[in-house]
């Protein structure tokens, strides 16, 4: 099948084009600065960009639990999430599921983690979903299960990614320690029951951070798995996962750490929300600081899957000041290339025609159509 699509002005890697690509069995075919008629999709000066590849996104959470206590079926909650995606202009995603994680109620227990894997696997057996989706384990390394659940859910097909993750409170993405209790624990248990659990917590990770952190390395090896560090703080912190093989510094939460990143080689990638909303909800590093400082590489959703567009746009205006093409790689070719799919996040000859048509609106970027691997699906 061939699609042809003209008049567009056409995000490349190093400049934009206004002119013509042709699509034929789901690759780009050819590009050049000529214009068409005829069977061509007239795109009226709008954009064609890159589909994005957002590699953390927890927004299937929201839609298996839309509200407390309610729990949705599960392959509905997969096409729901996966539609939002798709009006996104998300066109792989990597579904962000947490194996071991602490208090954060029904949604992440065991059992409906199970429920969501199954129900994402059916919905993507079934032909259901519209992008391409991925799994992107959220580790938790003090938690003493945690090899017996790597065992349970690294061997499915669908795992690409997998991050070292450590939500004790006092460091890392909780490191301002007052600020976190004050709008968690303390708001359900007494300063003693408090001070118990966080006990509980700090000897949970001092007895078993450190051999989780090197099986799950073993087990990420054993099965291609790309591995990638979260909410580093301390260039201990950078150190640690790079020897254990992390090769994307997720999220880090200060300069400090993002610069001890990007030394060692690391991809930095940062939330889109924090950028959008002009700096992080916990009262970390900025993405606006690391990208003034060229320690940014790029973005993931985390919990926007629409925040992904928004900041390749946003890094082109003041007072950033990227090139439009440069700031479409952040969501785009950086992603990819960081998890190995290198068939995708560019427009060039060759590449698989993961494509989003995008007008501006009231300053805003709008998705008008979507094609994964060269099909129309928006």
């Amino acid at each position: 099948m061939q699609t042809i699509v003209s008049n567009a002005r056409i995000i490349l890697t190093d400049k934009i084009i206004h002119g013509t690509a042709v699509v034929e069995d789901g690759v780009v075919t050819r590009i050049d600065d000529s214009l068409t008629n005829g069977s061509a999709i007239d795109f009226d000066g709008d954009y064609l960009m890159p589909g994005i590849v957002d590699i953390h996104t927890d927004n299937l959470e929201r839609h298996y639990f839309p509200r407390p206590n309610i729990g949705w079926n599960p392959v509905s909650a997969a096409i729901a999430h996966d539609g939002v995606c798709i009006a996104s202009g998300v066109t792989t995603v990597f579904d962000s599921l947490a194996i071991g994680a602490w208090d954060r109620g029904e949604a992440r227990g065991l059992e409906n983690l199970r429920h969501l894997v199954a129900g994402i696997c059916t919905a993507d057996d079934g032909g259901a979903l519209r992008a391409d989706h991925y799994f992107h384990w959220r580790c938790e390394l003090p938690v003493g299960s945690l090899p017996q659940l790597l065992d349970e859910f690294v061997p499915l097909p669908m795992t690409k990614l997998a991050s070292f993750m450590d939500h004790t409170p006092g460091q890392r993405q909780y490191m301002h320690l007052d600020f976190f209790l004050d709008r968690t624990w303390r708001k359900e248990m007494n300063e003693d029951e408090v001070q118990s659990r966080l006990a509980q917590r700090l000897e949970d990770q001092e007895r078993n951070v450190e051999a989780n952190r090197a099986y799950m390395a073993e087990v990420a090896k054993k099965y291609g798995v790309t591995l990638a560090a979260h909410d580093d703080q301390t260039v201990e912190h950078v150190r640690a996962g790079h020897a254990a093989g992390a090769v994307i510094s997720e999220f880090p939460v200060t300069a400090e750490a993002a610069a001890e990143a990007r030394r060692l080689g690391m991809v930095n990638i940062m939330g889109g929300p924090n950028l959008i909303r002009g700096g992080s909800y916990s009262g970390n590093v900025s993405a606006q600081a690391l990208a003034e400082d060229y320690l940014l590489d790029g973005f993931a959703s985390d919990y926007v899957p629409r925040s992904m567009v928004e900041c390749a746009f946003r890094l082109a205006e003041e007072p950033h000041g990227w090139t439009l093409p440069e700031a479409v790689a952040t969501v785009t070719s950086v992603p990819a290339n960081a998890v190995g799919l290198s068939d995708r996040g560019e427009i060039a000859e060759g590449k698989r025609a993961d494509l989003l048509r995008i007008s501006l609106d009231a300053g805003l970027p709008v998705v008008r159509s979507v094609w994964v691997a060269g099909e129309r699906v928006a």
